[in-house]
């Protein structure tokens, strides 16, 4: 019997893995649909988008999300525009997510801009700004009584202070690149 159970749990892994957008919950299926839809791409490159940038978000218990696409003002020309744009808002039980993907169809990349912010107390966020202090890895750009603004050495990454006793933020921004298959 334990056999039996060991090759259905291997067989079930194997299915999820191979399954992509349809192996999801239908929650989720439906946001990787949209990244699809909005942004032009086939299973494979919206799954791939969907799990990197945006499930490990989704690992809360509770969530919500809304998304815009190529939508624009009744004048405008962004929703016939190659270059297909998507933001995602998401909020789950500790922070705020907004992030952007720009789909540049020539030449196969999509831009992805990330934007975390973790509401916390003051005392909080004033350890988080110590600690980046100390960190080798990260470069003090620019700093107030309230706020303070860091930059990873070599890297793209941001890190944002805000305090305003007694409640403060953490944010964090990224920009990556993902190249389309």
């Amino acid at each position: 019997m334990s056999k039996i159970l060991i090759v259905l749990a291997v067989l079930f892994t194997n299915i999820w893995a191979i399954g992509g957008i349809n192996a999801l919950p239908d929650n989720e299926k439906s946001v990787a649909n949209s990244i699809k839809d909005m942004l032009k791409l086939d299973d494979k490159n919206a799954f791939n988008v969907y799990k990197d940038y945006i499930q490990t978000y989704l690992n809360e218990s509770e969530w919500q999300m809304h998304w815009f696409d190529n939508e624009s003002p009744a004048k405008g020309k962004m929703e016939k525009s190659e270059t297909r744009t998507m933001f995602i808002s998401l909020i789950n039980n500790n922070r705020i997510i907004n992030i952007t993907m720009v789909r540049y169809p020539k030449i196969n990349q999509i831009l992805v801009y990330t934007v975390e912010t973790l509401p916390r107390k003051s005392a909080v966020v004033i350890d988080k700004f110590n600690s980046l202090e100390k960190d080798k890895k990260f470069i003090k750009k620019r700093e107030t009584s309230n706020f303070a603004y860091f930059r990873e050495d070599g890297y793209m990454s941001r890190v944002n202070i805000f305090v305003a006793p007694p409640v403060g933020a953490v944010q964090y921004v990224d920009l990556s690149l993902y190249d389309i298959k």
